[in-house]
């Protein structure tokens, strides 16, 4: 092998072995800071700082077989550069041992775990579970209960079904959300979308659940309908017609009222 070979060769094993070991480099730094002010250690001191310079500094350099030796001094200072965790401190014997003691003794020892929450809930839960029995929670209704509930308070009949969706479509009918119908009867708020009409407040209305063998009420508003002097026609036309219609009228004769009482206020305004 040619001289420039070997000094190649070599120059790679040094550039290797010094990556190698700049796994020590914060370590002896700690270490050196540690030590800085300890008089006693003084020569420690020296030592350490020659070899972080020539991990460090590459103008410190060596010969591959010192950097070699090098590495056999920081594996001797290994355990000393490590810092470990100061062990809790010792309890102070006493005369008499507590009953508990050995249980003081054991969460000191171990009180600096990463699993030591996890051990204690693993030891102690199945304990106090048995003494101070399971938590108190409301009780849990069933998806399937809470359902039938709420079909049941959201029924409507299907006679009223079927005549709402024979409406003449300038009625637009809806269920009143303010009001909840759990004794049978039904809400309804109802709006008219007539392009021949003026906008008028909606209409709501009170179905019976024994609907059509009683009459549908119209939930009066008046102030709804003291707006002004057209509204206040409309309501007063509409309040004349309930009483032309018969005791037993539907949803559709109602609405139908409602939208005569609306068309004959704009006659009078004309």
């Amino acid at each position: 092998m040619s001289p420039a070979s070997s000094s190649q060769s070599e120059e790679q094993q040094y550039l290797e072995k010094l990556k190698q070991l700049s796994k020590y480099i914060e370590p002896l730094r700690r270490m050196i800071n540690k030590i800085d002010k300890n008089e006693d250690r003084k020569k420690d001191l020296s030592k350490m700082k020659s070899l972080l310079d020539i991990l460090t500094d590459p103008s410190k350099r060596c010969p591959l077989k010192t950097l070699q030796k090098c590495e056999i001094a920081l594996e001797k200072l290994k355990n000393d550069m490590a810092v470990p965790t100061p062990p809790p401190p010792p309890v102070p014997p006493t005369k008499q041992q507590y009953l508990c003691q050995p249980l003081l003794d054991a969460v000191l020892a171990n009180i600096r775990s990463p699993v030591f929450n996890h051990s204690l809930y693993r030891t102690f839960m199945p304990a106090m579970a048995a003494i101070h029995g399971p938590p108190i929670t409301a009780p849990v209704i069933s998806s399937r209960k809470r359902k039938y509930e709420e079909d049941d308070r959201q029924t409507i009949p299907n006679v009223l079904q079927g005549e709402v969706a024979r409406l003449n479509p300038k009625f637009l009918v809806n269920l009143d959300p303010s009001h909840c119908s759990n004794n049978g009867t039904v809400h309804l708020i109802c709006k008219l979308d007539d392009k021949n009409l003026p906008n008028v407040p909606p209409l709501q209305l009170s179905v019976p659940a024994d609907y059509p063998d009683q009459s549908p009420l119209w939930i009066k508003n008046p102030r709804q309908y003291a707006a002004n002097p057209f509204l206040q026609s409309v309501y007063r036309y509409m309040t004349s017609k309930l009483l032309q219609l018969p005791d037993k009228h539907s949803v559709t004769a109602l609405l139908n009222t409602w939208a005569q009482s609306i068309r004959q206020a704009c006659l009078s305004a004309a």
